[in-house]
């Protein structure tokens, strides 16, 4: 199966290059360091003690507590990330203190000469990237091997299940599987993996670290468009959803006539396109990149920088989690609650289903299912203050009580990791 599986991936190789030059017309990153991606050019790949693979954005947040305490411990970190906005969330965060790569496609004979130049002590691969000849090269390299921070959800588990008899045997590869709750655990016993390997170590993402913030910066921003207006944050947004949120936005004003929106897509090839969105409507708007354009007329200003997104939270009174009024299946609704925002999310949260689930039991969250009832939840919490208040109240116990797993994680790959060269 894994031969076949092969095959398929380097006949595929030339589509998925040229989804990436398509990619590359309107974020023109992904047409860059291509070379990368199998292993080859400019690399400056030396063996290190970690590799830790994050897909993408919201990955490499997540492990970006792990990353701070194993520098700690003074280890070498090769950090590798699929897409161009993990890749510049890594480089903003820690600079010169990990090394950088594009992951190599999943290719045996590239990922054989990846392994062969970085010889890890161990892999630490984020949540659930499953890529049969990556895991399966790091373990003919002698690799140690962990999933942490580990989700499966009901939906992923139905398609792996489909070819369990490839994904069985990848999972029993890793020297342990650390998933983020019981849940995901049974899934991934389900899916193959031993019971043994298995171990719940809770949600890296509740270790949130909001100490790095230059909040007079975000300040100075605010003051752009007025410090005294009431500042509703749609974050993480996906396509329909900022039509259907602008659509209510007038209803909005009408209830808070000082409110201003912000606007943060998901992803950067769309900011052009939100921004002509929001003006197209016909509400005054502005980007964050220019602030020429940032004034107290603004309605609406469309965030279209990376990494900012913790500090925008701070400077918001009320914010609304995107990619779950749409089957995206939800973003990280802890990064407002670690700032004391009461938080809305729409019920498509598949990917964030515990973190959502134990929220909405503690009446710490607002779950909704259209853009209607978005609006109305905002009114509420805007006009009873006490309600507003015990909903971030039961928010930040609930973030204060799942936190610690970072710690787990670290102590337990320092137990499976390999002994230094």
């Amino acid at each position: 199966m894994r031969l076949f599986y092969s095959f398929l991936m380097y006949l595929l190789t030339p589509f998925i290059l040229l989804r990436l030059w398509w990619k590359g017309r309107k974020l023109p990153a992904y047409r860059m360091r291509i070379l990368e991606r199998f292993s080859l050019g400019d690399l400056e790949s030396k063996p290190v003690d970690v590799w830790l693979h994050a897909v993408s954005l919201g990955e490499v947040i997540a492990s970006i507590p792990l990353i701070d305490a194993m520098l700690e411990k003074h280890w070498s970190i090769l950090v590798t990330t699929m897409t161009p906005t993990g890749s510049e969330r890594v480089k903003a965060r820690f600079g010169d203190k990990v090394a950088h790569q594009y992951i190599p496609y999943d290719l045996p004979g590239v990922l054989k000469r990846f392994f062969r130049q970085v010889q890890p002590r161990i892999g630490i691969i984020m949540e659930t990237e499953l890529w049969p000849n990556l895991i399966d090269q790091a373990h003919a390299a002698k690799v140690s091997l962990v999933l942490a921070n580990a989700r499966l959800s009901e939906r992923s588990l139905k398609g792996y299940m489909k070819l369990r008899v490839l994904f069985k045997p990848v999972l029993n590869q890793f020297s342990a599987i650390l998933p983020q709750s019981d849940d995901d655990a049974k899934r991934f016993i389900t899916l193959g993996a031993r019971k043994e390997i298995v171990q719940v170590l809770g949600n890296m993402k509740f270790d949130l670290q909001t100490n790095t913030i230059d909040s007079a910066r975000f300040n100075e921003l605010k003051s752009h468009w007025g410090s005294d207006r009431t500042v509703v944050i749609a974050a993480s947004t996906h396509d329909d959803e900022e039509t259907r949120i602008l659509s209510e936005l007038p209803r909005l004003q009408k209830a808070i006539p000082n409110v201003i929106l912000l606007i943060a897509p998901r992803h950067p090839e769309r900011f052009q396109t939100v921004f002509q969105l929001s003006m197209h409507a016909g509400f005054n708007t502005g980007l964050r990149s220019d602030l020429d354009t940032v004034s107290s007329a603004n309605e609406v200003v469309v965030l279209d920088c990376l990494g900012e997104l913790l500090g925008l939270f701070q400077i918001s009174d009320y914010a609304f989690v995107g990619g779950s009024l749409v089957p995206v299946g939800g973003h990280n609704v802890l990064e407002p609650i670690a700032m004391n925002v009461p938080v809305i999310s729409g019920n498509q949260v598949h990917n964030f289903k515990t973190i959502c689930q134990d929220l909405k039991e503690a009446e710490a969250i607002q779950i909704v299912s259209q853009a209607d009832e978005l609006i109305d939840s905002i009114i509420q919490l805007h006009q009873d203050k006490e309600f507003q208040r015990r909903m971030v109240e039961n928010a930040t116990a609930v973030l204060e009580s799942n936190k610690g797993s970072v710690l787990k994680h670290l102590q337990k790959v320092e137990s499976v990791m390999n002994p230094a060269r």
